[in-house]
């Protein structure tokens, strides 16, 4: 199975969600990648924000599970960039046409995606 493509991406996590674009080139086993999305993080009723985030990926496929690893992160707050923690990725292809997985960073903030093809 190939990956390879443009596929939709919505993330779920502790303190809001993530929605956006993965766009995925995979040569044999290794993949790389492109993960763009606008992150709406809900503190608390005064302290919400966005952030638009570009964050590019590289790893292994093997079998149906895939893990990546962020390999650069630019992620903006009203278009001044800002700091960002990279995320891992782990990844189980359950078909042609939709990915699901989970995220976590060195902060320990974790959630669940899902990712469909865009055909």
């Amino acid at each position: 199975m190939n990956i390879s493509g443009n596929w939709n991406y919505k993330e779920d996590f502790e303190y809001g969600v993530s929605i956006g674009n993965v766009k995925l080139f995979q040569k044999e086993s290794k993949v790389s990648g492109e993960f763009s999305f606008i992150e709406k993080v809900n503190n608390n009723d005064t302290d919400d924000y966005e952030l638009d985030i570009l964050e590019k990926v590289e790893g292994y496929l093997v079998k149906d599970k895939l893990l990546l690893e962020s390999i650069s992160v630019v992620a903006k707050s009203k278009g001044i960039v800002v700091e960002y923690l990279p995320n891992n990725f782990e990844l189980h292809i359950v078909s042609d046409t939709k990915i699901v997985g989970s995220t976590y960073d060195s902060d320990t903030v974790c959630g669940v995606f899902v990712m469909d093809k865009i055909l």
